[in-house]
Formats: C-alpha cells, structure tokens, sequence
C-alpha cells in the first residue's frame, strides 16, 4: 500500500489540459533536468566546441525523424508535424550564430553558450500575457535540453520503459517527452509548469491521456509512490488522497468512462434536436494543429480561428506567403467542412512586438480589433490576399472583430474589393465569392445589429467583450469578478435581440464566445433561436448530446421563461432544476450540479 495514505490529503488546483480521471502513484521525473557549467575554454578550443555543437544540431534532428515516425503512428499525420516545427528551431540560423558568437567571443563552452541563447528566447516567451506563445517556450525547452544532451553525450530518462502504471509528475513536459506515452503504464500527468495550449497538452489530449499544468511549487512536495488523485475535468491534483475521495473519484472514473464512450457514439451524428432542428456546431481554435482534434470530438469544421498567434509570436511582420500556407494549412485538414478565420484582433491584452501600439492608459477602450486596421491598411490588407488566396480550396468564411459602427464594416469591405481588385490585375487565383461576418461584442453593435447585419452575411456573438462590456465589468479584476455574468438578464436581452434582428435581416446568428461552450446554456440559445454554436474542442461532445436530446419548442418555452427572470440565480437555479431532471446521466458536469463560487 502507498506510504501516501498515512500522509494528510493534500489539494492542489491547475489548470485542466486533457481531461479524464486518473488515480495512482507518483512517478517524480525528476532526472530529466540538465546541468551546464560556465566552464571557460582555451582559445584553440573554440572550433572543437563550434564542431560539436554543430554535429550534436544534426543529431538532434535525426533524433526528430524518429519521433515524428513515432508521433504518426500514435497521433496521426497532423499532430506529428509538431516535430516539424521543432526542425525548424533547430535550423534557426540566428540562434546557430548567436551561439557560435558567444563561444568564439566568451570563450564558452558550446552547451553553456547554447543553453544561454536558448534561454533568453525562452524567458521572453514564457514571461507574455499570451497564453499561446507561453506554451511554444516548452518547445524551446525540447529543443534545448536535446541538443545539449548531445554536446554532453548523456541520455534523457526512458518514460516509455515504465513497467507499471504512474502518474507523470514534472516541472514541465515536452512534446518529445509526452510522444513517448503508453496509456498502459502513463495514466496522467501534473506538471508546475505549462499551458492548454502547448504542443505536450495538445498532444496529450490526442492521447487522451489526463493532463493539468500550471500547479507551481506544490508539486515540489511529492514523493515517488504518492498516491495521487488526478481530475482533468477540474484541474484538481490530490496528494495523498483519503480512503472516501478515493471511493469518490473511482466513482466518478467510473461515470467519466461510461459519459465518454456514449459521447463517442454520436461523434459523427449531427447536431440535431429530436423534432428536427439543425444546429451547425463548429470548434473553435487558435492553431492548425486544433483543428485535428476538433473533428475528433465531433464538430462541424472551424467556427473561430484566431489568427493572432501569427503575429504575436515573433518580431516581425508575418509575410503573407507564411499566413497563406498556414490558412492553406487548415482548410486541407477541414476538407469541406468551413472555416471562419477572424482576421488580426490585438491590442487590449495582446501586444504584438512587430506592430506599434501606443501605450493607452485604457486598452480595453483603445485601439483594439479592426480598429488597428486604418492606420496600418497594408498590414490587414497582407492578411487579406492571404485568405482570399487560400479559400479558393475551401468553404471559407471572413469574420471582423470588435465592430462597433456600420462605417466600421464598410471600411473593411472597401479595402476587401480594392485587395480583389489587385489580385485579379495580377491573375491571381482567389475566393471571389467570401462571406462576410461581424464579430457582436460591444452594445453599440448589439443595439445596432439589425443594420450591422444589413452590411453582412453572417453575425457571431462574442459573449467574452459583450458580458464585460455591458456590464462594465473587467473580467481579469478579481474585486469584480463577481459581477461578470453570463446569465444577468442584461446579457439575455442582448443576446435574443441580436439574434432576432439577424434574422429580420436574412443572415444566420452564431456564436463563438466562452458561453456557447456552457452546457448551463444550451437550451437557452437553441431557444431564442441561435443558428450556430463554435465552442471549444473539449465541450463539443456534450454540447452536441445536449442538442440531439432536446426539442426546439421547448427550448423556446424554456428561454420564454427564463426571459422573465429578474437575477442571475433566479436564471441559473431555474436551469439546473431543468439539466438535473432531463440529464441524469449527465450529472457528473460540475456545472449542471453545482453553482459556480460566489
């Protein structure tokens, strides 16, 4: 039996990155770390270290042909290209003659110099407020501790010779650590360090290995052969469990299992309620790679991709040949299926280096979304020529962020046409029949949606910026967070007005903000009459069971009466009652059983 059940239980909250349930011991990976030391060298010295650095590249790369062999056979084509990326890190010539700089300059050794150069890139990355460049650093740290281990001549530990089944515990995975999972002997993961969107997560998932990053120090507490507790769904790690929430969680793996294989059986069944109405259910994501995974779990292609990882992840200006490839990219991934890609949304909390950005003492309120597009016209217009060139292969849709006036969306068409008219001077192949779409997220947009929609062919509501922006409420501020509402009846009112001045006008309403991804709001938005909902890639089998187990007329009766409520828990108490009756199956999601705090 584990020493852990003499211990006290102790909880530990992260971040959930694959969910599932997972209980056993703690296997603490803990021999993974790498050693320099800034050992000077002699001067003739210097091109035996320049040699060896650039043999041990090369033998990293080999070392990646292996792995992506590997990741295909496991994970499929387009999770392997994961490793393709990391071949080009590994090509960068910047980081190969900064390295050699410093060992021809500083007589350093070529691990020391590497681990240097390496290392500031890293820092930049993981220190952003972007939570997508936060997860490339754990790529950086790959390549890293690969090459280095080369110069060192020393071996990784083997996770992939596990004879019994663990619990990963680590301060951070890499991708070239999670490809080496067997689901017999790696039965989770909990790491200190990492993100959802890191290349170790996505992959993780694919495995469908339980997974959750961000624990910081606690972790450090651990000892091989704890007993731990894993709950992807949540992001809880139990150390030490007591013998009742070990009773409890395998009860719940035990629900967990039977939930996801009824889900998988109406992965490929449509998003249709029981007398006939057609939902359109997209996934929404922020890299290529997701788009894999998506049409895993049942969606109907992309319903928002975010494309400003693009531009936040260097210091340069992406080219347009290098957005082309990586729309081109996703629509051969998506096939038929369609795409709506939503063109560059940054400012407020998304500062790219490559775009000048003066400080405002308000962003939220400042130059955000398309608002960024008159004063830099090239910028959305190189963005342009990029989607209308890759949508000739694909169903490809358009989407505008932050519109806040009908001149706002003419503008954008305008320099639309003026990039068609280009193309086609030059006989360019392009798109020239592409849908266009406003993104609703400010009141004056709400308000005004019946004339917004007059200038388009589609609305998405993004129920993010228009919960904050209605209710004045900053979501980050923990002193408010309190107030940020989804179901304040302000926020419902909006929402049914916005989708019923669509509809007057022709074009179809969807929705790609955080709460069409709420199971709580489900029969609500089917009921006032949401023609599609793009939610993220983990809540799409539920979304799509809640849909196909309903009818449209009484989620029109259920929105009627929720209209009528006057407070939040008037709204959430009355739907819970609903959810706890209609999907008892179901009750394991914490949120159709529990309040959320506060």
């Amino acid at each position: 039996m584990p020493s852990g059940r003499l211990k006290k239980e102790i909880r530990l909250k992260g971040i959930p990155a694959s969910p599932g349930i997972a209980i056993g011991p703690g296997y603490v990976l803990s021999g993974d770390s790498i050693k320099v030391d800034a050992t000077p060298i002699a001067p003739d010295q210097v091109e035996t270290e320049i040699e060896l650095l650039l043999q041990s590249i090369e033998k990293s790369k080999a070392d990646l042909v292996e792995l992506r062999k590997r990741a295909e056979q496991s994970l499929g084509e387009q999770n392997a290209q994961i490793f393709d990326t990391h071949h080009l890190m590994l090509d960068d010539d910047l980081i190969v003659q900064e390295t050699i700089q410093r060992i021809r300059e500083n007589l350093e050794t070529a691990d020391h110099a590497y681990f240097q150069v390496i290392g500031h890139y890293e820092t930049s990355l993981s220190h952003t407020d972007s939570e997508y460049l936060r997860g490339r650093s754990s790529d950086l740290v790959d390549i890293k501790r690969r090459v280095i281990r080369h110069i060192q001549g020393k071996m990784p530990s083997a996770l992939s010779k596990l004879a019994e089944p663990v619990i990963v515990v680590a301060q951070e995975l890499t991708p070239s650590d999670t490809v080496t999972f067997k689901r017999e002997t790696i039965l989770a993961s909990a790491t200190e360090l990492g993100g959802r969107t890191s290349h170790a997560a996505i992959m993780s998932r694919a495995l469908k290995v339980p997974a959750i990053v961000g624990l910081g120090s606690g972790l450090q507490s651990i000892r091989p052969g704890d007993l731990l507790v894993v709950d992807g769904n949540e992001g809880w790690l139990i150390v030490n469990p007591e013998p009742q929430t070990v009773a409890q969680y395998r009860k719940q793996l035990g629900k967990f299992s039977a939930y996801t294989q009824k889900l998988a059986q109406i992965r490929d069944l449509p998003a249709r309620t029981r007398d006939g109405k057609d939902i359109e259910l997209s996934g929404n994501i922020e890299f290529p790679e997701e788009a894999v995974s998506i049409g895993e779990e049942g969606a109907y292609g992309v319903g928002l991709y975010r494309t400003e990882y693009l531009f936040l992840t260097r210091d340069e200006l992406p080219t347009e040949e290098e957005q082309y490839h990586e729309y081109a990219r996703i629509i051969s991934i998506l096939g038929d299926q369609p795409l709506i890609i939503r063109t560059l949304d940054v400012g407020g909390d998304k500062l790219p280096a490559s775009i000048h950005i003066a400080p405002e003492e308000n962003p939220f309120l400042g130059v955000r979304g398309l608002r960024l597009y008159q004063p830099n016209t090239q910028i959305f217009k190189n963005q342009l020529r990029a989607i209308l060139r890759a949508a000739v292969n694909g169903q490809v849709r358009l989407l505008i962020p932050m519109v806040t006036t009908v001149s706002e969306i003419r503008f954008c068409k305008q320099i639309l046409r003026e990039v068609m008219d280009e193309l086609r001077t030059s006989r360019i192949p392009f798109q020239e029949n592409l849908s266009i779409g406003a993104t609703i997220e400010v009141p004056s947009a709400a308000i005004t949606a019946d004339i917004i929609a007059q200038e388009c062919d589609f609305l998405s509501i993004g129920t993010n910026d228009l919960i904050q922006y209605s209710l004045a409420v900053d979501r980050g501020n923990e002193h408010v967070a309190y107030l940020y509402q989804a179901f304040n009846p302000a926020v419902l009112r909006l929402i049914r007005d916005i989708i019923a001045k669509g509809h007057q006008q022709g074009v179809w309403v969807g929705m790609c903000g955080e709460m069409a991804s709420d199971p709580l709001a489900t029969m609500v938005l089917i009921g006032l009459g949401l023609d599609e909902f793009s939610v993220s890639p983990i809540s799409l089998p539920l979304i799509k069971e809640i849909i196909r187990r309903v009818d449209y007329k009484e989620c029109e009766n259920l929105a009627e009466h929720v209209m009528k409520c006057r407070t939040v828990p008037e709204v959430e108490d009355y739907l819970r009652n609903i959810l706890r009756k209609k999907f008892k199956d179901l009750l394991y999601c914490q949120i159709i059983t529990k309040p959320d705090p506060g």
